[in-house]
């Protein structure tokens, strides 16, 4: 993907907040998360269950900043994706290469569907 593609508004992201978004050529979403100045995107699919990381009510974050997954409790860092605990095993988040660019979060590079 040589341009790539825009996923959405920087303003839509606050601090310890997220933003989902559909990946383009997928049946699967995105979502990015925003710690201090730094963005990071990861496909919202938990490696435990194969679910959604914001299933249910869309809380992710946890007081001590890890974010969550709302089905069964993988927890992870927001800035790599790594497990920190939880049912994921050892197993990370599938990180997305994203770009700002003007204000605008855009998807850089082609999204394969994540395998576990």
């Amino acid at each position: 993907m040589e341009t790539g593609v825009k996923l959405f508004a920087l303003s839509e992201l606050r601090e310890r907040d997220s933003v989902r978004f559909v990946l383009p050529d997928l049946r699967l979403e995105g979502f990015a998360v925003r710690v201090g100045e730094a963005v990071r995107a990861y496909v919202n699919v938990c490696p435990h269950r194969t679910q959604p990381v914001d299933v249910g009510d869309g809380r992710l974050w946890l007081p001590n900043g890890e974010i969550e997954c709302q089905a069964h409790g993988a927890r992870f860092d927001p800035l790599t994706g790594e497990c920190r605990g939880g049912p994921c095993d050892g197993r990370p988040l599938t990180p997305l290469t994203i770009e700002e660019r003007d204000g605008e979060v855009w998807l850089t590079s082609a999204v394969s569907e994540p395998h576990w």
